[in-house]
């Protein structure tokens, strides 16, 4: 309920609101996309893959509280960070018909450059399933890999990385049986849920994996005193934001570029990521 009123009440009020004011605060801050620079450190990656450099991308969540304008800049964004691997990870609209306009709407990404994208609840939806086939064809018209289950591989110097994408866990039918087949032989192992919720299930269906990439929480969006409003994840502030490490792996979770429910966030910043991959001394 809160929902369907949010959307038909912000969206009017978001073109008169000015996002460069600092007054109007959470408004403000929903409109701030930060470009976080980070250098991964691992002894499990093969010397073939350093200085691999990955641009990863989450939550665009476009629709009544991201413009076309908004959605194309930020994919621009990432097109011109010039990385070897481009990570899209899930929900790219705010419900499954927007994220199947967003794809539409989107240039097709440079034909050299390798993009893998994972899908989101917000992308299948709990009566949408229908367009699922529309949204993943959609993709590959873009030049984007979709893994549903599926796992990509990359070879270099006879060395292989493998990047795992699961379904989604809330709305889609997550199967680890596939992934732990195609990456058992693989020298370094990326998992890439769209929810980091996901991530205690692999660990349950003894699914090796050096480094995830997950989104879906924006970060808590509305943070106060460290505890988030509502989150939307199972398992709380667990897996809210930044680098975690559990049963040996490491886990990154962004913040995500669009907000969830309301077109604001109080404390963490909408992000978009550059990691560079370095064999660890």
């Amino acid at each position: 309920m809160i929902k369907k009123i949010a959307a038909g009440i912000f969206p009017r009020l978001l073109k008169k609101v000015p996002k460069d004011k600092k007054w109007l605060y959470p408004f403000y801050l929903a409109g701030q996309l930060h470009l976080s620079e980070e250098t991964y450190e691992s002894a499990h990656l093969p010397a073939a893959f350093d200085n691999l450099s990955i641009a990863f991308l989450s939550d665009i969540h476009y629709g009544p509280f991201l413009r076309k304008e908004e959605a194309l800049s930020v994919v621009q964004k990432v097109v011109d960070l010039d990385t070897d691997l481009i990570i899209l990870g899930g929900d790219y609209g705010d419900i499954p018909t927007n994220s199947l306009a967003f794809f539409n709407l989107i240039p097709a990404f440079p034909a050299d450059k390798t993009v893998l994208a994972v899908l989101g609840n917000h992308d299948i939806g709990a009566r949408h399933q229908i367009i699922v086939p529309d949204i993943l064809d959609a993709m590959r018209a873009k030049n984007i890999i979709p893994l549903v289950n599926e796992t990509h591989i990359i070879t270099r110097e006879g060395k292989r990385l493998a990047v795992c994408g699961p379904d989604d866990k809330r709305c889609g039918r997550p199967d680890f049986e596939p992934l732990i087949a195609a990456s058992q032989d693989a020298d370094f192992v990326f998992f890439i849920p769209h929810s980091p919720d996901l991530i205690p299930d692999a660990n349950a269906a003894d699914f090796a994996f050096h480094l995830a990439l997950c989104g879906h929480t924006h970060g808590g969006q509305l943070v106060f005193f460290g505890r988030t409003l509502h989150s939307s994840s199972i398992y709380k502030d667990r897996y809210r934001s930044g680098w975690y490490q559990e049963n040996g792996v490491d886990i990154r979770v962004s913040n995500g570029v669009g907000t969830s429910i309301l077109p604001m966030r109080i404390g963490p910043v909408p992000e978009i990521h550059h990691i560079v991959l370095r064999v660890k001394a």
